[in-house]
């Protein structure tokens, strides 16, 4: 593809193109406010960069201060907690009345939990991914009473659904977005084929900024 590398061009196939999709089945508005789990991700990293050029503001949940300064390079509103329950509160000190649009949940379990109590009333949740491996807590009344929608999204599935102009709309959004400086994609090492075990290792080193890459 014209002005995309080969270490950036074999990274397109899934999470720019969940990015974008996550971004437009939201269908967010300026000023509405999106909490994501996970939000130093790469996938969260994109969500940040595409919704904030329709001015959501993006609240991604973080861990670590160094995170935090990174997105808040991107134009987020980090919210570094310790706790899934110190998040409540912490989204509390940001948003007006401590309740936002939209969630994205890449974890589940209690921050995933966590995360649902700070939807507003009508607002939607979207469950992604399950990185912690636990359930999430539905209590009837956030549905029944505070009207909250909850959905799943799996990517082959939502692909499954497009039609074919649709899917090569979508492509080219996805290249657009990419040769637009698309974060999300940085490479923070290259290995040999031959050293597979060593490039394994180094996916779950603490402290990893960007893609582990096999090459040969």
């Amino acid at each position: 593809m014209h002005g995309v590398s080969t270490e950036t061009a074999c990274q397109l196939t899934v999470n720019p193109f969940t990015a974008r999709l996550l971004v437009r089945d939201l269908a967010l508005d300026p000023g509405d406010t999106l909490l994501l789990t996970a939000g130093a991700s790469a996938v969260s990293r994109m969500v940040i960069h595409l919704a904030s050029e329709r001015g959501v503001r993006c609240l991604p949940v973080v861990r670590h201060p160094e995170q935090a300064r990174a997105l808040t390079r991107l134009g987020a509103w980090p919210v570094t907690v310790s706790s899934a329950g110190t998040l409540p509160g912490a989204v509390g000190d940001l948003v007006e009345h401590g309740q936002v649009t939209a969630v994205l949940d890449a974890v589940g379990g209690a921050l995933g939990d966590a995360a649902l109590r700070c939807l507003r009333p009508g607002g939607r949740f979207v469950s992604y991914g399950m990185l912690s491996g636990r359930p999430l807590s539905v209590h009837p009344d956030a549905l029944v009473f505070r009207q909250v929608s909850m959905h799943g999204f799996w990517l082959p599935a939502r692909m499954e659904r497009l039609d074919d102009k649709e899917l090569s709309v979508l492509t080219e959004e996805v290249q657009e977005a990419v040769v637009r400086g698309l974060p999300g994609l940085e490479v923070a090492e290259r290995y040999d084929l031959a050293d597979f075990g060593p490039a394994l290792d180094h996916t779950i080193r603490h402290g990893r900024d960007g893609k582990i890459l096999l090459t040969g």
